[in-house]
C-alpha cells in the first residue's frame, strides 16, 4: 500500500469504530496526547505567532491552545478528506486543508513562525527515515523561525510492529548532516515512556553560515 493507502486503513478504519476515541487515534489517551502539545506551548513563545499543525486530524492541538487562551494563528493540514471534514465541523472558523504537502503544497515558502507534527512518522512504512527527512526539508521551508515534531523512541517499552521507533541521537545526527539552516536542535525526553520530542530552530537571513541556507 502507499502512504495515502496505509493512513486511511489505520485511521479511518478505527474513526468509524468511534469517532470521538483518542485510542482510535493512535493515542494512548487524551491526557498522553495533551502532554506532546505541551511541549509546544512550555517551551516556546508562540503567542501571536503563525502556526501550521501537520497531520492535524480532528484538530485537537486547537482545543489545548484554546483551552491556553492563547492568540495564535492556528492552520490545519492533513492529508485524510474525513479528518478535515470532522475538524471542520468541530473548528468552524479556523483554518483546515486537506493536502499532502509533501506532493502538492497549497502554502507558500516561509508563510509560518511554526510547523508543528506530532504522530505522523508512528506507523511503520518501511521508510520512516527517508521520509522523516523529506519532511523536515518541507518543514524548513514553510517556517520562519521553528519546527517542532514527535517520535516513538526506541527505548519504549511498549514497542508494536506496526509502529516504528526512532533513536534519538541517530535523528539527531542526520539532521545535523542534512540541514545546515538548522541553528540549534533541542531534544526534549521523559515527558511520557514512549516518545520524545525535536525542536529545530533556523538561521535567519545573515545569521546563515552557509549559502545552502538561503
Amino acid at each position: 500500500m502507499n502512504k495515502i493507502e496505509i493512513l486511511d486503513h489505520y485511521y479511518n478504519q478505527e474513526l468509524r469504530k468511534n469517532p470521538q476515541s483518542f485510542e482510535h487515534l493512535g493515542w494512548e489517551s487524551r491526557e498522553a496526547q495533551f502532554e506532546r502539545f505541551s511541549i509546544l506551548t512550555d517551551y516556546l513563545n508562540i503567542q501571536g505567532k503563525k502556526i501550521l499543525d501537520v497531520g492535524c486530524g480532528l484538530g485537537h492541538l486547537l482545543d489545548h491552545l484554546k483551552n491556553l487562551t492563547l492568540d495564535v494563528s492556528y492552520t490545519g493540514v492533513d492529508i485524510l478528506p474525513e479528518m478535515i471534514d470532522d475538524a471542520m465541523k468541530r473548528h468552524g472558523n479556523h483554518e483546515f486543508h486537506c493536502s499532502d504537502i509533501f506532493d502538492q503544497c497549497p502554502f507558500r515558502a516561509k508563510s509560518f513562525h511554526i510547523i508543528y507534527s506530532s504522530g505522523i512518522f508512528n506507523l511503520n512504512m518501511d521508510n520512516n527515515e527517508e521520509f522523516l527527512l523529506e519532511a523536515i526539508e518541507q518543514f524548513l521551508n514553510l517556517s520562519k523561525e521553528t519546527v517542532v515534531f514527535n517520535l516513538l523512541h526506541d527505548k519504549s517499552p511498549d514497542r508494536e510492529d506496526k509502529y516504528f521507533y526512532f533513536m534519538p541521537n541517530r535523528v539527531i545526527k542526520m539532521i545535523e548532516e542534512r540541514f545546515p539552516q538548522v541553528m540549534a536542535i533541542e531534544l526534549v525526553e521523559h515527558y511520557l515512556k514512549n516518545d520524545f520530542t525535536i525542536i529545530l530552530k533556523q538561521y535567519r537571513g545573515e545569521q546563515c553560515p552557509d549559502a545552502t541556507c538561503l
